[in-house]
């Protein structure tokens, strides 16, 4: 089986993008999870944080299907959608500057802006958690915040980390704290991604320093979409930033903006922006029977 594909980035998040209406994929689902694997391999594959599907669609321009690195699926990705968006353009199912698409069932808007960025609008949280007590380690406790997005996620404020002897966000050890929210028992067993955020201004506007440790990964990715998009509303309503929209400097340098309405105990109209950039193209095959990966780029 041969498949073409392209790489985009999005806030340092880089996705394999493939064209899977013109160009179908018949796979079981656990040869579908050994070619994500393969695939997203930095060291002997295309390397990516993810595998995005472009599908056709029965009531939306197109549908995305997303796979973590580790061939895990049924989750919502922020900065993959919007990669998303732009490889539907590349490929020719998005014609104008608004469009539709599909992932996992719901139907999201997405806007192209005229700097280039993409927009994109999300349900809404179906679950907000604030200030839930979580033990950490050594009978220790730490206060962390709780959504979920479609992708479930826990939020910890730095300022939490500093009786663990923690002095510096861009220092933190993230691979020791990382793991202990994301596998922390409360959230068992399917367990949450971990964000760190710290409050931060440039001038008169605050914003947030965020870093993410991302379940499917296992480990520090440079921006985590979802991961943004939780941070900003926990910010928001336990007063830390008073305003919307929320900027976030992400692990990668870049910066992406989340907004959002609040009515109520409801968000609604939350939206994720910021620029995508394409990568190269290329083509791989895979061997069904031998799980044999390889692949030609084709710059």
């Amino acid at each position: 089986m041969r498949h073409s594909y392209q790489r985009m980035t999005a806030a340092g998040n880089t996705f394999i993008m493939l064209n899977t209406w013109d160009d179908p994929l018949s796979l079981s689902r656990e040869d579908m999870r050994i070619l994500v694997r393969k695939a997203c391999d930095y060291k002997d594959g295309v390397g990516s944080d993810g595998l995005i599907l472009i599908n056709q669609s029965r009531s939306a321009h197109f549908r995305m299907d997303y796979y973590n690195p580790d061939g895990s699926t049924g989750m919502l990705c922020g900065n993959g959608s919007r990669c998303a968006v732009e490889a539907a353009r590349g490929f020719g199912f998005v014609t104008s500057d608004c469009t539709d698409f599909e992932i996992l069932g719901a139907i999201n808007h997405a806007e192209i802006l005229t700097n280039g960025s993409i927009r994109v609008y999300f349900q809404d949280p179906s679950i907000v958690r604030l200030n839930l007590p979580l033990l950490l380690e050594g009978a220790r406790r730490i206060t962390a915040n709780y959504v979920d997005l479609g992708s479930q996620h826990l939020v910890a404020f730095f300022d939490e980390l500093r009786p663990f002897g923690e002095t510096d966000i861009e220092q933190m050890r993230i691979d020791h704290f990382g793991p202990l929210l994301r596998w922390h028992p409360d959230f068992a067993p399917v367990g949450a991604n971990a964000n760190f955020v710290e409050v931060r201004s440039d001038g008169d506007e605050q914003y947030l320093r965020i870093r993410t440790f991302e379940r499917g990964v296992e480990g520090e990715t440079l921006a985590c979409g979802t991961g943004c998009m939780s941070s900003a509303i926990v910010a928001h309503l336990t007063a830390k930033i008073p305003s919307v929209p929320v900027r976030l400097l992400t692990q990668s340098g870049e910066f992406v903006t989340v907004n959002f309405s609040v009515d109520g105990d409801r968000i609604h109209n939350l939206s994720l922006e910021g620029p995508v950039v394409p990568g190269e193209e290329g083509s791989f095959e895979f061997d069904e029977a031998t799980g044999r990966f390889t692949m030609e780029s084709a710059e």
